[in-house]
């Protein structure tokens, strides 16, 4: 799909399938949280050749959108479908982990060298 044709319906369509929870990091927009911190995602990026198809399109959190940035879960270009889904979603879900971790140990070190830890 073009992304001239990708309008809020298919946001919104995106936010419905994924029950308006965050993907990668299970974040819940019912549960109270603002709206302005979800977006959509490709799960394989555009930069990387990623669509703007239903199947490529994920409902993140701005985190967890941040820390997977442009990390492409496929092996050897395979094309995104239904079924290899759930397993691409699951090698992001832990690069986004594995970043995750690297980021909270360099915050640590920051705030043992300020004084802070």
């Amino acid at each position: 799909m073009p992304r001239k044709d990708w309008g809020i319906g298919t946001r919104w369509d995106v936010h419905v399938r994924d029950k308006c929870r965050c993907v990668y990091g299970g974040l819940d927009g019912a549960d109270g949280y603002r709206w302005d911190l979800f977006t959509n995602d490709h799960l394989v990026p555009f930069s990387r050749g990623g669509s703007y198809e239903m199947v490529n399109l994920v409902t993140a959190c701005l985190g967890c959108n941040y820390l997977k940035a442009d990390y492409d879960p496929r092996e050897n270009d395979e094309p995104v479908t239904l079924e290899n889904t759930p397993r691409l979603i699951q090698k992001a879900k832990d690069e986004i982990d594995r970043r995750r971790r690297l980021w909270q140990d360099d915050f640590r070190a920051i705030l043992r060298q300020a004084g802070r830890l």
